[in-house]
């Protein structure tokens, strides 16, 4: 019996390695086709349909077709092939006593558009009709077909029609429902739009799929989208000033409602000329966000000129570098200068000497500047945005900082708030480091659930300076073979040591004798455990779904379905946040 234990224990541990060797596969095929990488993706379509075939799995092998049908859609193929694949993968998903919802729907998109290559509407819109019949009487599964109708009606020409379809599928003003993927739907209206000669909303939508596709690692929406702009822009169409810091800007992410409170007053703050005052922890991202004051105002064709008050960062005497100076009867610009028109960021303003607080508080007052050793004071256009790490309310009480500068400074006021204080945004940031570190050429690179969290849970008293940091420093160290990953064992052991310590207590429910339980089924169990760690990522993200779902390793969509299973409301997880303050 011992020896029959043994052996049944060894054979479920090799079903369980070539599960998981298959949903590998899986997983990997959509984030290389997003990616734009489709030799990747072939691959692993021929592993996966090797493990489909090897098993006998019908429909697995449906599973596989629908998969090689996308891809040949992606790439362009024949529509002919992409036909047959795709009948292939319905008539293999057709067998048995439920239909799989995702790779039948993935089919479906396939054939519809190989469908509308050839000009044939009405089988497109036959196939989508045969579809709805043979999928559940879900919502998740009837808004995707609803969605491809739009597009055929596009495709037809008939862009009112279109917009129609999609108005009955998708709430504007809202998020895409579940089933559905932000970049594809907002594209689509872009698409909508541009077709019905409305340039303005066309280049909202276009924008606002190029910021999702960013988010969501949809090379193929996201280039699309960059290319519909850059027609409308040769095309000389009026279009809209860029007045969103999270499209203004490439890395301004505002997942978490502490930054989303910070980029709405950003966007309030649009039409002013008055001065700025950016504060917070070193790291947390200052910078970026002065960049995207300048970025979303009137000002944005002008220049932007930083200049650091730190006297550890130049030789140069600060107020030459700062206000210009005349040597021999020769006048040498400076930064203020070179502002002229546009913005003009000082870091680290509290350290600028008491000496110079004064020529500042001019420029601020009258708009004039006198270049040191000159005699004349001169006028120039410029739009100061201070930032800071120290208290001014302090600097003022100590004697080293004036208060009258102080207080015009601080007419507006925009605080960023430490990483810690807005983890949902860390998900996000990391994927945003993980693209833009990494060589054009390089395999894309994925950060399991452990590893995500660890970077979650740690408090990162250098913010997001050291996230980037510890992400570049990842990449080095990540192994290329079986999968280019970002596991625990890749991070610092302070990190992981750090993000141990400030991880929550285990509920009774979380703990491992909870598993023994009595009376229940192995369903029950794992949906219990499904819930509580969806829970868990959840608090840890401040109830923002993006955020969890890219933890999880879940698409957007697939999380929401879960929520709705195991009934969990992401708005429990939600702290209350007041606005960012204007002044």
């Amino acid at each position: 019996m011992r020896r029959v234990l043994d052996d049944a224990a060894s054979l479920l541990d090799q079903l369980q390695d070539a599960q998981a060797e298959r949903w590998l596969h899986e997983l990997r095929i959509p984030a290389h086709r997003f990616a734009e990488q489709y030799e990747q993706a072939a691959e692993h379509v021929d592993a996966f349909r090797s493990i489909a075939e090897a098993w006998d799995d019908r429909r697995a092998q449906g599973r596989v077709a629908a998969h090689a049908a996308a891809l040949q859609h992606d790439r362009e193929a024949d529509p002919a092939a992409i036909i047959d694949a795709a009948e292939t993968a319905v008539s293999l998903l057709r067998q048995g006593d439920s239909i799989a919802s995702d790779p039948f729907l993935l089919a479906t998109r396939a054939h519809v558009g190989a469908r509308c290559q050839q000009g044939d509407w009405t089988e497109a819109l036959d196939i989508v009709d045969a579809a709805e019949g043979s999928l559940p009487d879900d919502p998740s599964a009837e808004r995707p077909l609803q969605v491809l109708r739009a597009r055929v009606a596009l495709h037809r020409g008939a862009s009112d029609r279109a917009l129609s379809l999609l108005d009955g599928a998708c709430d504007r003003t809202l998020p895409p429902h579940p089933g559905l993927q932000r970049s594809s739907v907002a594209l689509l209206y872009g698409e909508i739009f541009a077709e019905q000669a409305r340039p303005d909303e066309s280049e909202t939508w276009l924008r606002r799929t190029h910021r999702t596709a960013c988010e969501t690692g949809h090379h193929a929406n996201e280039q699309q989208a960059r290319r519909a702009l850059a027609e409308a822009e040769a095309r000389s169409v009026p279009t809209l000033s860029v007045a969103d810091p999270t499209d203004a800007i490439d890395g301004f992410v505002a997942e978490s409602r502490e930054m989303q409170a910070v980029a709405d007053t950003i966007r309030q703050i649009q039409p002013s000329r008055s001065p700025v005052l950016v504060t917070g922890e070193s790291g947390a991202g200052k910078h970026l966000v002065a960049r995207a004051v300048h970025a979303t105002s009137a000002r944005t064709g002008g220049p932007l000129e930083t200049i650091s008050c730190d006297p550890t960062q130049t030789e140069e005497p600060l107020e030459a570098q700062l206000f210009g100076i005349v040597e021999e009867g020769t006048q040498h610009p400076g930064a203020v200068h070179a502002a002229d028109g546009g913005t003009l960021v000082i870091e680290d303003v509290d350290a600028l000497p008491l000496s110079l607080q004064s020529s500042l508080l001019d420029l601020l007052d009258a708009g004039e500047v006198t270049p040191a050793s000159g005699t004349d004071a001169e006028a120039v256009d410029v739009r100061v945005v201070a930032t800071t790490t120290a208290d001014l309310d302090a600097r003022v009480q100590e004697g080293r900082f004036r208060e009258p500068l102080r207080d015009r400074l601080r007419v507006i006021s925009l605080h960023v708030p430490p990483l810690r204080e807005r983890r949902a945004d860390i998900p996000l940031l990391a994927r945003h480091f993980l693209n833009r570190l990494r060589s054009e050429d390089a395999a894309l690179v994925s950060i399991t659930q452990p590893a995500m969290e660890a970077l979650i849970r740690y408090n990162w008293p250098g913010n997001v300076r050291q996230l980037r940091n510890e992400i570049e420093r990842a990449l080095v160290h990540v192994q290329s073979e079986p999968a280019p990953t970002i596991d625990l064992d890749v991070l610092l052991d302070t990190i992981v040591e750090g993000a141990q310590r400030t991880a929550s207590p285990q509920s009774h429910e979380d703990a491992p004798d909870a598993i023994l339980e009595p009376d229940q089924t192995l369903n029950d169990v794992l949906s219990r455990t499904e819930k509580a760690v969806i829970e868990r990522v959840l608090r840890a993200c401040d109830g923002q779904v993006t955020a969890s779902a890219d933890v999880l390793g879940l698409t957007r969509q697939g999380l929401y379905k879960k929520m709705k299973r195991l009934d969990i409301d992401a708005s429990a997880f939600q702290p209350s946040s007041e606005p960012a303050p204007v002044s």
